[in-house]
């Protein structure tokens, strides 16, 4: 009990730690304060209880597949959120409007209340379904307490990560942001290939004897690079197509943003 909590924790509570730290620590470079996330976090309290209650009629609508249909079509979400919001907060530092500011405000409340309500009913389900178990609550407890400690740990030592790399690479923050983002789309895919909408036959190899998918350094490679130990080819090639698409969207907006500054520079000598 005390190890599947703390897997628990892993799995389903460090994604709501990295993506809240990540964006705390994106926009704060912008000097937008904390009141989105109170409200990305109130939100999600309430939308993961609803899920919580409803995920037995939500499960079995399309053919005992809408549980599946429902996550995988928010993971995608995710991380077209995170290309709109990664466009917005370019590498070249400049204030953004008002406009721009509430847009990103906007991507980043919808990318965490997506990741909270998501892993939170996950998570939800499993406290209920073992709380009134004999002689479960005691390990149930101390799972609770590890896996917190863990996961706030983990949290802590990646915003001081962030500021110390930041030194030496700029693109740090964006940089996790897309691992993160494509790790959920990699997520999709295996619900979709759960369902029998993509293929998942001819794996490209089973790295389980190197790490176990299921294993605490498995869970934690998953949340950080979306770590797939039997991959087929398919998602190999949306996995590489999605971290080209987004730093390419990146050095876009870097370019383009440049070149309007030197424009209106040029316009203001003038």
């Amino acid at each position: 009990m005390l190890i599947n909590t703390v897997i628990l924790f892993l799995r389903d509570a460090l994604p709501i730690f990295v993506i809240s730290i990540i964006l705390i620590s994106m926009l704060k470079q912008q000097g937008i304060k904390l009141r989105w996330y109170y409200l990305a976090l109130l939100t999600s309290v309430m939308l993961s209880l609803i899920l919580l209650n409803t995920m037995d009629e939500v499960a079995h609508t399309l053919d005992d597949t809408g549980r599946e249909w429902l996550y995988a079509c928010l993971y995608i979400v995710c991380y077209f959120v995170s290309l709109l919001l990664l466009s917005q907060l370019a590498i070249v530092k400049r204030p953004l409007s008002a406009l721009k500011l509430t847009l990103v405000r906007l991507c980043a409340v919808a990318l965490t209340v997506i990741v909270m309500t998501l892993n939170g009913a996950n998570f939800l389900i499993y406290i209920t379904g073992f709380w009134h178990q004999n002689n479960a609550s005691n390990a149930l407890v101390a799972g609770v307490t590890l896996g917190v400690g863990i996961c706030a740990s983990i949290a802590v030592l990646l915003y001081f990560l962030m500021a110390f790399i930041e030194r030496y690479c700029r693109l740090i923050r964006e940089a996790l942001l897309i691992v993160f983002s494509v790790g959920l789309l990699m997520k999709a895919t295996k619900l979709l290939i759960q369902i029998d909408v993509l293929p998942g036959n001819r794996l490209l190899w089973d790295s389980n004897y190197l790490i176990t998918e299921n294993s605490e350094l498995g869970q934690l490679f998953t949340v950080f690079f979306g770590y797939d130990a039997t991959p087929t080819l398919l998602q190999l090639l949306l996995y590489i197509s999605a971290i080209v698409i987004a730093f390419a969207l990146i050095f876009v907006s870097s370019t383009l943003s440049k070149s309007t500054r030197t424009i209106v520079s040029h316009k203001e000598m003038v």
